[in-house]
């Protein structure tokens, strides 16, 4: 699973985010959205895959965080020395140990968004977007494009799920991971926003809503970046660098 951009990967680098600085206002749209895809499964092993859900995360983040800064408080007596427009507080080697220590492994990076395919190479067509929202794995009660793939129409194909997570960027061109926006609700307008942008513009044919009308209600650049296995085993993919515009 991915590293790059989650809170362990900010621990690692000796850094902790400044949470309430993560705000929607401050994403430039003209610079975008970055969906990486670094998972991918047969769609027959997607129980495989651990259910996903953005509330989840970003309150095991945020309960993270707030505890981390705790400890950097009470047990060193350290002020947080904040700048005004920092995002990102340094952390010295030793407290990072200790928050670890305490805290044990930061929350997982969340894969908010999920995309389902049919067929192989040149074939492969993309059927399905969904968000995973829920802390219940959907495909365990059922899922209706996963009922859908049993139509004669897909008989002998391959059937994959891509799951990715989601960065945003300021006008810096620094890093805003999905599951670090304030407060929770406007990251879930986010996720939202991205679901039906991507489903009005990519019209995956196994998606019942969304398609006919458009309910982006912002204005968004989405690049969609495939690093899992699947794209590696050849040139050309489904799902590797595309660009899309999602307008409101």
């Amino acid at each position: 699973m991915t590293l790059h951009h989650s809170l362990e990967y900010y621990l690692r680098t000796g850094y902790l985010p400044i949470l309430d600085r993560y705000r929607i206002e401050d994403i430039n749209s003209e610079y975008g959205c970055f969906i990486g895809i670094d998972v991918c499964l047969p769609l027959y092993k997607v129980l495989n895959m651990e259910a996903q859900s953005l509330e989840g995360t970003w309150n095991e983040v945020n309960d993270y965080v707030a505890k981390a800064f705790q400890i950097i408080t009470d047990e060193y007596s350290e002020e947080l020395g904040i700048e005004e427009e920092e995002r990102l507080r340094d952390v010295d080697r030793e407290i990072i140990r200790e928050i670890e220590h305490q805290l044990k492994t930061p929350p997982a990076a969340c894969y908010p968004l999920y995309f389902i395919s049919a067929g192989d190479d040149k074939d492969e067509k993309l059927v399905y977007v969904g968000k995973t929202s829920s802390k219940i794995h959907r495909f365990s009660v059922g899922h209706s494009a996963a009922l859908k793939l049993h139509a004669p129409e897909y008989d002998g194909l391959s059937k994959h799920i891509y799951f990715g997570t989601a960065v945003f960027l300021d006008d810096e061109k620094n890093y805003m991971p999905l599951e670090f926006i304030q407060p929770y609700k406007e990251a879930k307008s986010l996720l939202r926003n991205l679901e039906a942008g991507l489903i009005y513009n990519l019209m995956p044919e196994l998606n019942t809503v969304y398609l006919n009308k458009n309910y982006a209600h912002m204005d968004m650049f989405v690049n969609i970046e495939n690093h899992s296995r699947r794209q590696h085993l050849r040139r050309q993919h489904l799902l590797n660098n595309w660009q899309i515009f999602i307008h409101k």
